[in-house]
């Protein structure tokens, strides 16, 4: 995750890792919480569904999502990395 970035956005995949853009500071947990509010958004999920498993304070993370079958997200993140999906917040950040 980039923080403090002009807008919140996907810029790709790197290996085995999303790397994700967000318009947020890093401080107060706000990075974080602009991180989870995209991936819900992107992947039509609610914000409640989704969380920082770990990483908190750094750049890399592990994010758990809930309410949701393997196979079903697996399926979200295909489409919205092949850009079937929006990859930009709709709130301007």
């Amino acid at each position: 995750m980039i923080p403090s970035a002009a807008r919140t956005e996907m810029r790709g995949v790197y290996g085995d890792r999303l790397k994700v853009a967000v318009s947020a500071p890093p401080e107060g947990g706000k990075a974080n919480a602009r991180l989870i509010q995209a991936l819900a958004g992107w992947l039509e999920m609610r914000v409640d569904d989704v969380r920082v498993e770990s990483g908190h304070a750094g750049r890399d993370k592990v994010v758990a999502f809930s309410s949701i079958m393997e196979d079903e997200l697996r399926d979200k993140l295909n489409r919205l990395l092949r850009g079937a999906g929006p990859m930009r917040r709709t709130d301007g950040s």
